[in-house]
């Protein structure tokens, strides 16, 4: 397996492993949200440079990605954070270094933001029903929890 930063020669991968991502969504009214062309904005927005993308491959098919954008931080505007927005591995790739190796290109990545002043910090977010994979040891330490009323 290889990890890679993603490039627009893999929109249409990226397309696919979203949308079994958003198949496995804890949020019903999500798993209906299918807009292409969005997606494809927001991908090429985290490629030129507002964020990180990586994809881990197997036989050169991406099989896992990883993905994260740059925000200002509510607080203050003149903070830049790094929000893990996608990790995702297919399932039949899962138990393999796949997800191991895209957290570790992502922290790489995001440290790197950090010594270099771009941003101050970045996170990480687990989905109810994800495995149970223990951040702390990436070194994450846990600061909030997201929950969803309305839908």
């Amino acid at each position: 397996m290889k990890v890679r930063e993603a490039n627009k020669f893999d929109q249409q991968a990226i397309n696919d492993m979203l949308r079994n991502f958003r198949g496995a969504t804890p949020i019903d009214q999500m798993k209906k949200c299918d807009n292409e062309p969005y997606i494809n904005k927001i991908f090429a927005h985290i490629l030129a440079g507002a964020g990180v993308a990586f994809v881990v491959e197997e036989d050169n098919k991406p099989v896992g990605i990883i993905a994260g954008i740059i925000d200002h931080n509510i607080w203050d505007p003149g903070i830049y954070v790094m929000r893990e927005l996608l990790f995702w591995v297919e399932p039949e790739h899962r138990g393999t270094t796949a997800g191991y190796r895209l957290i570790k290109a992502y922290n790489a990545a995001g440290q790197k933001l950090v010594d270099d002043g771009r941003i101050m910090m970045y996170t990480m977010t687990k989905m109810v029903n994800s495995p149970d994979l223990h951040f702390d040891k990436f070194g994450y330490r846990k600061a909030e929890e997201i929950w969803v009323a309305g839908v």
